[in-house]
């Protein structure tokens, strides 16, 4: 290569060496003042902490010719029934019964106004009692010992309920094996035996410990079970049994079969009362036209063709004046506690 020619290549890469320094020297002086024009001008208004938050969305209000209920899957059938009815004159309303969330969801609920009556199957806890609601027992079922079809035997003593839960009884008289279902602690059938049968509580516990017997946590898993397996037995809701005229055998207990009569007097002594649950203060003025439907001689009569004993209002209830008419004579109840599928009939269903 000549001199000439290289001295002009030198050349031509130090300007282009030049002018690269120089475009990038301009282009971080404008980076430069760009962020200096940002930092002097106003904070956007996510960042400025002088500009309130803008308001949440607000859920659209409640229909007010709509009523929820939800809570323990107990309730769930006879809520329905009673719904049914109460619907069927009144066209212009809309009842819906959602799925089981239990008896203390269904509490969480009513408190937090996402359903204007709540479903209980047990007393309310002294924790909820102080939080505003209401506790509005309307109905008592028998709780039973019920079994598969196969089980050949009709009825069980207080002894033969702890020999089952012991693991001490672990075939039938037929020499075909028994299959004990029960249901998690705290289920509320289990605490219905538990005052009438104390012994039982401990031998239960023992039981969950040792996984004798299958678990089982909800009440059609329950039903399920005891239609489809032989030799099984578990405890169980006399209500959801005739209301459903499921394929179930009830047993006897020390010779007392699960009537009204026998409930009533006490010859038959597992129960457990279902419960309405609504705010202390302000409750839904639908949610008190359905309670009031449900203490009526319809709603009650409803009650008890549903294999349920009718409960009389609560003495110092905003429903005391309210009657079943003639009828069995009513039971004595507690007074209420503070703090305790869609149809074209405008019903709707959403099971456990």
């Amino acid at each position: 290569m000549s001199p000439e020619r290289a001295d002009g290549s030198r050349r031509a890469r130090i300007v282009g060496w030049s002018l690269a320094l120089i475009g990038s020297a301009l282009l971080l002086l404008t980076g430069w003042l760009l962020v200096r024009l940002v930092e002097s001008g106003p904070l956007p208004p996510f960042l400025d902490e002088t500009i309130p938050p803008p308001a949440k969305a607000q859920a659209a209000p409640k229909p007010s010719n709509l009523l929820r209920l939800a809570g323990s899957g107990s309730n769930l059938p006879l809520t329905r029934e009673l719904a049914a009815v109460y619907v069927s004159k009144r066209p212009w309303l809309r009842v819906r019964v959602h799925e089981s969330i239990g008896s203390s969801g269904g509490v969480r609920a009513t408190l937090e106004r996402a359903i204007e009556v709540g479903l209980i199957s047990r007393g309310l806890q002294p924790a909820e009692q102080a939080q505003g609601v209401v506790s509005i027992p309307y109905a008592r079922v028998a709780v039973v010992l019920a079994a598969n079809p196969s089980v050949p035997v009709r009825g069980v003593t207080r002894e033969d309920l702890l020999d089952l839960y012991a693991g001490r009884r672990e075939y039938w008289a037929d020499g075909s094996p028994v299959v004990l279902l029960k249901r998690e602690p705290g289920d509320s059938s289990h605490l219905a035996v538990y005052a009438a049968v104390p012994e039982l509580e401990a031998v239960d516990a023992e039981a969950w410990t040792a996984d004798r017997g299958r678990r089982l946590f909800h009440d059609r898993a329950m039903q399920e079970a005891l239609i489809s397996t032989p030799g099984a037995v578990g405890l169980f809701d006399q209500g959801l049994a005739t209301i459903q005229s499921l394929p179930i055998v009830v047993l006897e207990f020390e010779g007392h079969r699960p009537n009204e009569d026998a409930v009533r007097s006490g010859s038959y002594p597992i129960y457990k009362d279902l419960s309405f649950v609504i705010p202390a203060e302000e409750p839904d003025p639908l949610a008190h036209e359905f309670i009031s439907f449900v203490f009526s001689a319809e709603g009650q009569r409803v009650i008890r063709e549903s294999g349920y004993v009718p409960l009389e209002p609560p003495a110092r209830s905003s429903f005391a004046h309210l009657h079943a008419g003639p009828g069995p004579e009513q039971l004595d109840t507690p007074t209420p506690a503070a703090g305790d599928d869609t149809s074209d009939d405008g019903t709707s269903s959403e099971d456990q």
